[in-house]
């Protein structure tokens, strides 16, 4: 690192620190020491188009940590980043500002041509408030041709509370990409709707995937009622996958606890969340 580069991020750190402790003292860049969380995030804000991607990186993280929802413009700018990076920050920080207005920008990004990007801007639309419009545009992304963009747009979903059941959602279940599919799942599962349960159990029953299948039992779990309990028993006895037969337990003795009565089938212990785990 250059000493150009050096003093420029080490004033950033210089503001974060400041602004924690509530000192004032004037940095390398500042003529008149800041005053506050709005000076120190205008002042931050500026470094946002250096020429040094390493700089702008380092100005989008500190920007969420700041937490200024003035920010939030020059982030959506640095979202447009040619730097995958500084993009990954920009939507990092745009969610903990919780900014409903960056919710469509992020989905977009959802189909950015960096893994990092796509997933930082699932995690950030999850984290603000949901927004139609972004719920529309993440959902549109589900018809994407890149599996990959699809799987963000799933994850997206999945962590919006206010994510409805809707006609896309259900259609997206005959995905050719397992992995998508189970994202569906975890989003039907989300919706809270009653009527999400019947497409569960059909996967459930159906899927190739043991992971959709495991998902689906899991969120059967959550969702359904008593009218259910046969299927899922016959799970537990006959699929060939150990974790799906443990998921289905669970769901049984959720389901059968919920009405106070006592089904005599226990959740299997080692039934553990993998890489292609049941989100919660």
């Amino acid at each position: 690192m250059n000493m150009h580069r050096y003093v420029k991020v080490r004033f950033l750190s210089w503001l974060i620190f400041l602004l924690s402790a509530n000192y004032l003292i004037a940095g390398c860049y500042v003529d008149v020491p800041p005053r506050g969380a709005a000076e120190v995030s205008m002042r931050v804000t500026e470094l946002l188009t250096d020429s040094d991607p390493d700089v702008r990186r380092t100005a989008a993280e500190s920007l969420g940590k700041i937490g200024e929802r003035s920010a939030a413009h020059g982030l959506l700018v640095a979202l447009k980043d040619q730097d995958p990076r500084v993009r990954a920050a920009a939507a990092r920080s745009l969610g903990n500002l919780g900014d409903e207005a960056s919710g469509i920008p992020l989905a977009g990004r959802l189909a950015d041509s960096s893994e990092a990007v796509r997933m930082a801007s699932a995690l950030a639309l999850s984290e603000i408030e949901s927004a139609a419009s972004s719920e529309a545009e993440s959902l549109r992304m589900l018809r994407h041709q890149d599996a990959s963009v699809r799987i963000a747009a799933t994850r997206a979903l999945a962590g919006q509370d206010t994510v409805r059941f809707t006609g896309e959602l259900v259609g997206a279940l005959q995905d050719p990409d397992a992995q998508v599919r189970q994202g569906v799942v975890a989003a039907l599962g989300e919706t809270g709707d009653g009527r999400a349960i019947r497409h569960l159990v059909r996967l459930l029953k159906n899927d190739s995937s043991a992971g959709v299948r495991s998902e689906a039992a899991f969120r059967l779990g959550k969702l359904g009622d008593m009218s259910i309990v046969r299927e899922l028993s016959t799970v537990v006895q006959a699929d060939a996958d150990p974790m799906t037969r443990g998921w289905a337990r669970w769901a049984v003795e959720q389901i059968m606890s919920s009405r106070g009565s006592d089904s005599g089938i226990r959740p299997v212990q080692s039934a553990v969340l993998g890489s292609q785990g049941q989100s919660r």
